[in-house]
């Protein structure tokens, strides 16, 4: 197989996942989030959902339906898992 056929197929799939994660953000609340910085941090909005729902809509497999439901979902796991590691730290933070 070609090199170029090959890539233009993962970027295809990212897109699908992007596209999934976008729709997502869409659905969610009716607007897109632009990036900014508050405080010395810069918080992504939209951008960062395109960039996990393209990477998610990878993880799944090479079908452009499954990506798109992979950055549709893969965005709310993640955060899911995020805080949920955030929970397992302060319950189990001990001072000595």
């Amino acid at each position: 197989m070609d090199f170029n056929l090959i890539l233009s197929q993962y970027v295809v799939i990212f897109l699908a996942g992007a596209v999934g994660a976008i729709t997502e953000d869409i659905l969610k609340d009716n607007c897109l989030e632009l990036p900014k910085k508050i405080g010395g941090k810069f918080f992504l909005g939209s951008l960062g959902a395109l960039i996990i729902g393209g990477l998610a809509g990878l993880a799944i497999d090479g079908s452009l339906v499954t990506a798109f439901m992979g950055g549709y979902i893969g965005k709310s796991i993640i955060l899911k898992l995020v805080d949920g590691q955030k929970k397992v730290v302060e319950v189990c933070d001990i001072e000595v």
